[in-house]
């Protein structure tokens, strides 16, 4: 382990999140909220102080392997939450330290599961960093500080294939820090678009912006207690539902249409599968809330399926309707999408439309070798061959989440909560989706939850939205051995 180096760039890391706090201190300034400025000053003069010591001074000998880019990337996410919470705890917006991070690891996972019954009425500057961290971490905290402090190619890959979403990561263009700005400009486009659309509803330059930051992490933290349907505007429940559904649509996509590659979009699997999910599920939850629900009308119920469904599958948790009151075949739909998520590359989670499609190929693919056992057959995505280490990568990936998943559920339980809010409490964390059902549903909260129970989740959350692995192998001791 190269010690040095990963102490490098976590320095310059807490020196980058002391910065950002300065834009929800600006916030703070505008709104005249003096009450909670410390709440900003203290931990981001710290953050600054110690991230520029720490990071001020490139080490001799900065080679990165991919130890240590999946040990710097665990470490930068449950820093960036340790530290990111504090302004939560010093102003008494959420006293606790355990409930603080868990907000603010729920915040940086772009999870949006909250332990806040009340939102309304708290200091928009802690409010504007609350979303704020859907944004920051929506492309990942080591893609930004690639962006805007530029490592080796060499260093940059090992950093991008331990946070970036999906089976591989690859390069868009030669240079990776090329690539990394590349992704930010199209993310920064794309929220600046959502905030234009927003402000012509009316609802207000802050409301727009909070709630973009949360539709771009597709996170799902809202400014009102009621979430979306606070606004009861039929046009912000559209724009936002469209945003989510772009969202969760794999970055590299919109890069190809900006260099105009529009068959590579066109032709592209794993958009066309996604897509059509998306449709198929507004379609059966839509004709379900018309049979059971008189007093909708059918716009109604495509709104609300719209969203609904978008929402879930791009792992926002933005709500406009309380899925609780609709039929068990409606909310099994949405189970369902929560297992599954939007697409690799991508500020979604879940376990990623590309390998449920990668899984249901390799599954054909065997049966026909039951019929056929002298038949060499390949998995074949984008009608390109599937990489053995890539098929052998998503299994070991598959086989450890259902590990996680069953062990969290486990532990959880053992706070005596009702299984369908057991499930889907891990269900939500570890696919980073926001609302379960039932306790912890649209219209519910995790308040409640007990301290195992606010740990397990939290790790839950990390180690859904890093991907897995980054967040285990810091758990293993020959990780942390010099080379």
């Amino acid at each position: 382990m190269n010690y040095k180096a990963v102490i490098n760039i976590l320095g310059k890391i807490m020196f980058i999140e002391g910065a950002l706090m300065t834009l929800p201190l600006i916030v703070a300034l505008i709104y005249g909220e003096t009450s909670t400025y410390m709440s900003f000053v203290i931990p981001m003069t710290g953050l600054i102080l110690v991230g520029f010591a720490l990071g001020v001074k490139s080490p001799r000998n900065n080679m990165l392997l991919a130890k240590e880019g999946f040990v710097i990337c665990g470490l930068a996410w449950i820093i960036m939450s340790a530290v990111g919470c504090v302004p939560f705890v010093i102003s008494g917006m959420i006293p606790n330290y355990l409930d603080a991070f868990f907000e603010t690891v729920s915040g940086f996972t772009t999870t949006g599961s909250t332990v806040l019954s009340k939102i309304e009425g708290n200091p928009y500057g802690l409010l504007f960093w609350r979303s704020f961290t859907h944004w920051i971490g929506g492309m990942g905290v080591l893609t930004f500080l690639m962006a805007v402090v530029p490592q080796g190619d060499g260093q940059s890959m090992h950093l991008m294939r331990a946070e970036v979403p999906g089976p591989k990561a690859g390069k868009l263009v030669s240079k990776m820090t090329d690539a990394f700005r590349i992704l930010y400009i199209l993310y920064f486009i794309l929220t600046i678009l959502e905030i234009v659309f927003l402000m012509f509803s009316g609802i207000g330059f802050y409301h727009s912006v909070v709630n973009a930051f949360a539709t771009a992490g597709t996170g799902g933290f809202s400014v009102k207690d009621a979430s979306i349907a606070g606004y009861h505007s039929p046009y912000v429940e559209y724009v936002i539902a469209t945003f989510m559904l772009l969202f969760g649509v794999n970055f590299n996509l919109y890069f190809f249409l900006v260099i105009r590659k529009f068959g590579t979009v066109l032709k592209d699997e794993e958009l066309r599968i996604y897509l059509g999910i998306v449709a198929c599920s507004i379609g059966l939850v839509m004709i379900d809330l018309l049979s059971h629900f008189s007093n909708l009308t059918t716009e109604q119920a495509f709104r609300h399926s719209f969203f609904t469904v978008t929402s879930i599958i791009s792992t926002t948790g933005f709500v406009t309707a309380d899925f609780e009151q609709w039929t068990i075949f409606a909310k099994s739909i949405l189970v369902i999408l929560m297992f599954v998520g939007s697409m690799a590359g991508s500020t979604g989670g879940g376990i990623k439309v590309t390998r449920i499609l990668i899984y249901f190929k390799e599954m054909i693919r065997d049966m026909k070798q039951m019929l056929s056992p002298r038949q060499v057959l390949s998995v074949r995505l984008n009608k390109k061959a599937v990489e053995g280490s890539i098929l052998k990568g998503v299994n070991t990936y598959f086989i450890i989440y259902v590990f996680i998943l069953v062990f969290s559920v486990l532990l959880v339980s053992i706070e005596g909560e009702g299984l369908v809010t057991t499930f889907t409490s891990v269900v939500a964390c570890l696919n980073n989706i926001g609302p379960g059902m039932e306790d912890v549903g649209a219209t519910a909260n995790f308040a409640h939850m007990s301290v195992l129970s606010k740990i397990v989740l939290s790790f839950d959350m990390l180690a859904g939205r890093l991907e897995i692995f980054p967040i285990l192998l810091l758990l293993i001791p020959s990780t942390w051995k010099r080379h």
